[in-house]
């Protein structure tokens, strides 16, 4: 799908699939938008308008060449936008290209933060937008949601908190979630990094207008800030899963101990009936009327003997 969004007379238009880029609209187009376009619409906006997109095995590099390029008339960037989809989060490469004044974008699926830029342009009636004003809306809107993930992990790791530091519950499922969160963690951080490095070099270009760059800055301090939420989040995951296996060792020691204490208790019993099994002549109990009554009493007695050393020495 092809949407062009072009200004008349200060005003916001669009319009999805164009028959074609000729006559005088095309002179009024400050973003044209490919969403999963197939092969045919990326060759038509590629030769109408004199570029080339990132191939997907391209935009997926993480070689600074394959990420950003600049020269006296084009920028050139990929970014990994984190989306929200089936209760887990997923990474999607975005390819920008701004030409000419006007802004190029290619993803493959649907995207939230381009949904919301779309709604926050509809404001901008008796104003005049360039398209590098739309590249940095995306972003920004991009990093709002960012945040708003960040801030659901959050609220996910306080419940793990509260379900393994109160209740001390030290089930598989809680390590398995545990384990997702960090792994949601490190993909949403990847994410704000990539948009980092990709904002550091537009600071540093010289085809964006200062103006832009004092958007950038500030776009620059979010971004370090969700990195050190990042930062922490991470680090108390990292706490939870020491807990979690702190706790998984205090109970295998209990089993273990209890398996020792019945160990030692019941080896006086087993030395006793020991002797008394043994095939020898002289052996006075043997014959003795009370002499199975009495061994039963001596294990019982130094089985209770040993209990009582242990609960002395409070090992029990």
């Amino acid at each position: 799908m092809i949407r062009n969004f072009y200004l008349r007379k200060d005003e916001l238009h669009w319009e999805k699939n164009p028959d074609d880029f000729d006559g005088e609209e095309k002179g009024r187009i400050i973003w044209v938008d490919l969403q999963a376009p197939s092969d045919h619409e990326m060759r038509r906006v590629e030769e109408e308008f004199g570029i080339e997109f990132f191939t997907p095995q391209e935009a997926a590099e993480i070689e600074s060449s394959s990420r950003y390029y600049e020269d006296d008339s084009l920028l050139e960037a990929n970014a990994a936008f984190v989306m929200h989809q089936d209760g887990g989060y997923i990474t999607r490469q975005v390819s920008f290209i701004l030409k000419d004044d006007v802004l190029f974008t290619l993803r493959r699926t649907e995207m939230k933060s381009f949904g919301e830029t779309v709604r926050k342009m509809k404001t901008f009636k008796g104003t005049t937008i360039k398209a590098i004003q739309i590249w940095l809306l995306l972003l920004e809107t991009q990093i709002d949601n960012d945040a708003d993930f960040i801030e659901l992990l959050t609220r996910k790791t306080n419940l793990v908190s509260k379900r393994l530091v109160k209740e001390k519950s030290i089930e598989e499922e809680v390590l398995l979630r545990i384990s997702e969160l960090q792994e949601n963690t490190i993909q949403i951080r990847e994410s704000i990094v990539d948009k980092q490095r990709l904002v550091s070099s537009l600071l540093r270009s010289f085809i964006v207008e200062e103006p832009e760059k004092d958007r950038l800055r500030i776009v620059i301090k979010d971004i370090g800030s969700l990195l050190q939420h990042t930062q922490f989040s991470f680090e108390r995951l990292e706490y939870l899963q020491n807990t979690f296996l702190g706790l998984v060792n205090i109970e295998q020691n209990q089993v273990i101990k209890i398996f020792t204490v019945v160990t030692v208790v019941f080896m006086p019993p087993t030395l006793i009936a020991s002797i008394y099994g043994m095939n020898f002549d002289f052996m006075p109990e043997l014959r003795w009327r009370f002499g199975y009554p009495f061994a039963l009493v001596l294990m019982l007695l130094s089985s209770m003997a040993f209990l009582w050393y242990f609960k002395r020495k409070k090992w029990l």
